[in-house]
């Protein structure tokens, strides 16, 4: 599209981005749609990224960020077939019934063109107005492109796999043009009191306090020394060796030098505003959270702990709960990002949530 001031514009690399453009439309609660976060991606994703942006009066107005994803790319937990399985095997809203419905089962989706950042959580069309405001002719005219896309590339299937359900504009859309929906989990947050800890312990009920304080003391207790440190070249190949360690606990086989890259990559596009939250103990790491930062937002982005050293002391809630929430206050970060997953954990420690949809337009399905 091209009348006058009003374009469409597209691009398959974020270095012909304009960064002040693209980073105009992403809020301090879309670190993983912001420019720099998209270069790290477009370093390790090993697919073929594109991204629209679409300007009215020759100001950008909305952003859509796609991915296409095949049955090769590694990155399963946000992959479309993967994602339904999930949902599938965990009783999610909607999942079984839109399964049965495929012929061929969730891997005839793919390829997908995967819209709205390749992150887990909080998929959306970026737009000047917010997602809840966005003008529907703005948001519909991107998501006709992503459908031009999937048919120039002969894809199975375009996914949104985790619109929220407070993003009204985008979820009529996609339901109008024929998507189908399943729940595909609930993303968390938690906002942080300036009083720091003392402040959040008191907000817990009475039993959950106890239980927290007691977990603070029993870290203590394992003489483990707790720090909040730069990332550094030093510290990568630990870290990495770390969160292969978690993944495994949860049945992923993730190579350690993929795992490396991937922090390094991190840390290197946000500098300063990459820093990791460290246990130590008997001269090693025993556990990190690496922490993302963009305006006064922090992200838990990736962690992995020393099982076999650490048993049952809870380092894990010390580093990416206690001790975040001391260091937010102290750095003036007002919300913890923390994503999807591990609901009753997240709750129980004061974190707010809402419920994430995943939204597929199946192409040349039956019916």
């Amino acid at each position: 599209m091209q009348s006058g001031d009003n374009a469409l514009l597209s691009w398959e690399r974020t270095p012909d981005i304009p960064v002040d453009d693209w980073d105009r439309l992403a809020g301090p609660d879309d670190l993983f749609l912001s420019h720099r976060w998209l270069r790290v991606v477009e370093e390790t994703a090993r697919t073929p990224m594109r991204y629209l942006s679409l300007k009215r009066a020759g100001e950008p107005v909305a952003a859509l960020a796609t991915a296409l994803a095949t049955a090769d790319v590694p990155w399963v937990a946000g992959r479309v077939d993967h994602l339904l399985d999930h949902c599938v095997t965990e009783g999610s809203d909607g999942a079984a019934d839109f399964a049965r419905g495929l012929d061929g089962g969730a891997g005839a989706l793919l390829p997908t063109v995967h819209c709205g950042g390749r992150h887990v959580g909080r998929t959306r069309v970026l737009h000047t107005a917010g997602p809840r405001q966005a003008p529907r002719d703005d948001v519909e005219l991107l998501v006709v492109e992503a459908e031009k896309l999937a048919a120039d590339t002969d894809s199975a299937s375009v996914s949104f796999p985790y619109v929220d359900e407070r993003d009204t504009t985008l979820t009529a859309v996609l339901r109008d043009r024929g998507y189908s929906s399943f729940t595909s989990g609930n993303y968390h947050w938690l906002p942080v009191d300036p009083a720091g800890f003392p402040a959040y312990a008191a907000a817990l009920p009475r039993k959950r306090r106890l239980s927290v304080l007691s977990e603070r003391a029993k870290v203590r207790a394992a003489g483990l020394d707790i720090t909040h440190e730069a990332v550094t070249p030093e510290l990568t190949g630990r870290l990495a060796e770390l969160e292969v360690q978690l993944l495994a606990k949860y049945g992923l086989d993730w190579p350690a030098e993929r795992s490396a890259a991937a922090i390094a990559t991190a840390a290197a596009r946000f500098e300063d505003d990459a820093s990791v939250l460290l246990g130590r103990a008997d001269g090693d790491l025993r556990g990190f959270a690496l922490m993302l930062r963009r305006g006064d937002q922090w992200y838990a982005r990736q962690c992995g702990f020393d099982y076999g050293y650490l048993g049952k002391v809870p380092l894990y809630y010390e580093l990416l709960y206690y001790f975040a929430v001391e260091r937010a206050a102290e750095l003036g970060v007002a919300t913890i990002q923390y994503g999807i997953g591990s609901d009753t954990a997240k709750r129980s420690r004061g974190c707010s949530s809402t419920r994430l949809n995943c939204h597929v337009l199946p192409l040349g399905q039956p019916g």
